[in-house]
């Protein structure tokens, strides 16, 4: 790729940002309705069952989640809606909906120079949101599933990213500095994203993970914690509780050495039940 041509995309990339000119799909109607709907205190399973019937692609995510192993030890069947709403609650079935919704975005990038990239970080959204979810759970004070939100669209930034990409044939065929871009701009790029999305400050925050972490062991724990952890850990399960990060960061969370196979068996409960349900 030419420096020119990196520059040209560089800037562009500087001038959506600071115009915040930044789009991907909106979400379908189907999950701006369920987030209206649980904005009513009163919002019954009944209510949110009306409104998830609109997608059946939806209902039949929820009905699998419902009889996955995470969620269905006894290992009873459940074939009706309102029963796996009640079962999954309503944060999941919000969840579950905005997982299809960006499942849908990410696999609407059909250029085929963009497949196995697009398809990789699919697969690490996945990872990072079943691991955030299970270090949220274990810590207790943080909602789980607003974790789970933060794993699953922490790398929104690079889809945006490889999508303008595709105009600049030179940086798409130049994979290291293609790679250099992904990495120095996915996260400003993703808050942008996240916050256009209507999603609260504290998940827009996560993003910048690395950049918004306390080292201050005595701190509360926040989101942001938790999706820094949750990248360590999956970066080297096997040796990461030897390292001086994790030692730092882990107790906030009530997580250390000790609690890490257990954290690790959870996380591979619930990866393996979502993406038997959702794909990746």
């Amino acid at each position: 790729m030419s420096a020119d041509e990196q520059t040209r995309f560089l800037q562009e990339l500087a001038e959506d940002l600071n115009s915040r000119n930044i789009q991907l799909p909106s979400f379908p109607d189907v999950v701006i309705n369920i987030r209206t709907a649980l904005e009513d205190p009163t919002c019954s399973s009944e209510r949110l069952a009306e409104v998830v019937m609109t997608d059946p692609v939806l209902v039949a995510r929820l009905l699998m989640s419902a009889n996955s192993a995470f969620h269905n030890r006894a290992g009873i069947e459940i074939v009706d809606l309102n029963l796996a709403i009640s079962r999954l609650g309503f944060e999941v079935v919000r969840n579950t909906a905005i997982t299809l919704a960006v499942e849908q975005i990410f696999a609407a990038s059909e250029h085929k120079e963009l497949k196995n990239a697009v398809k990789e970080i699919w697969s690490s959204s996945l990872s990072l949101a079943s691991m955030s979810f299970v270090i949220a759970r274990s810590e207790g004070k943080l909602n789980p599933d607003n974790a789970f939100l933060c794993g699953l669209l922490h790398e929104i930034g690079k889809l945006y990213i490889l999508t303008k990409a595709r105009d600049y044939p030179g940086l798409m065929g130049d994979a290291d500095s293609l790679n250099t871009v992904l990495e120095q701009w996915y996260t400003s790029i993703g808050k942008s994203i996240i916050e256009a999305w209507g999603f609260s400050p504290e998940i827009a925050d996560s993003v910048e993970s690395d950049e918004n972490v306390s080292d201050d062991e005595n701190a509360a724990a926040t989101l942001v914690d938790v999706v820094y952890l949750a990248k360590l850990v999956l970066d080297d399960m096997e040796n990461v509780a030897e390292t001086d990060s994790f030692l730092g960061h882990a107790g906030k969370l009530n997580v250390n050495a000790e609690s890490l196979p257990a954290l690790q068996e959870a996380y591979e409960l619930h990866a393996q039940s979502m993406r038997a349900s959702v794909g990746g």
